[in-house]
Parts: C-alpha cells; structure tokens; sequence
C-alpha cells in the first residue's frame, strides 16, 4: 500500500477510502472519453458546491489521476464521485500492474513528467493511494465551502 499525503507520507487530510455517502457520478474511463469525462466531472463537482479556483483545482487533480489510468494502468478503468457532508471524494481505480512502492513527491527539473500524482496532491485536501496486483485506486478529496445560512 501506498498513500501520499502533505510531506509525501501517510494518508492524505481528508482523504478517505471509505464508502459512505451518496454516489454523484459513476463513469467508465477509457481513452476516448477522457475530455468528455473532465467535463463530466466539471458539471457534477459544481453542482455539489465546488466553484472558481477549487472546483479548477480539483478537476485537474481528477484528470490527472484518470490520465494515468489511461497511460500506466492498463488503458481503463472507473471513476466514482462521492458526497459525504461536506467532503467531495473522487475515487479512480484501474486493474493495471499497480504502481509498487510510490513515493508522491515533485521530481527534479530536468525529469520529464512524473508529476500527475504531486499535483493531485497539491491541488486537493487529501490524496490517497492503494496499489497491490490487481490495480491501482487513488482517492481525491475536497472540503465544499458551507452555505452562508450555516455559518451563523
């Protein structure tokens, strides 16, 4: 098992691999849908409170993930998003290799790519990773902004 969380390390904040809450998208991930998907996850992410730079944030975090299902872990795979109070969880899985030992970190500048797995972690409030023989799932999350009316 792999996680990364803010040093690198250890379970992402907010990251969560449970299965509680309502499902608000549940989607094959192929090569040919990845744009139409991006969109998809747009939609669904804004309707759930997600707006401007945090809704940006983590649908790029999202791509990134499906990105490397479609380009390392065997060409396919699922796409689940989830609400469960205010936490928004997207969790993207894949029957490929699996990842092996990963460590999320930002590689040196010279390296070309291998840094899908930092953004996602960069750009969201918790990143989980599980790899073992049968695939890879990740898990992304982010906080939704509470209403006006609950702040009082």
């Amino acid at each position: 098992m792999s996680s990364g969380g803010g040093d690198g390390d250890g379970a992402g904040a907010g990251a969560s691999s449970g299965r509680a809450g309502a499902t608000l998208l549940a989607e094959v991930i192929r090569a040919d849908r990845v744009t139409a998907l991006r969109h998809t996850v747009t939609a669904a992410a804004g309707a759930a409170g997600l707006a401007d730079v945090a809704l940006e944030d983590f649908v790029l975090a999202v791509h990134e993930l499906v990105t490397n299902v479609v380009r390392h872990g065997g060409g396919s795979g699922r796409l689940r998003l989830r609400r469960d109070g205010d936490l928004l969880t997207c969790e993207i899985g894949d029957d490929g290799p699996g990842l092996g030992d990963v460590r999320v970190a930002l590689p040196a500048p010279h390296e070309v790519g291998h840094r899908g797995l930092w953004l996602a972690q960069q750009l969201t409030d918790g990143l989980e990773i599980r790899a073992d023989g049968r695939g890879t799932t990740a898990w992304v999350s982010a906080r939704l902004p509470t209403p006006a009316a609950d702040r009082r």
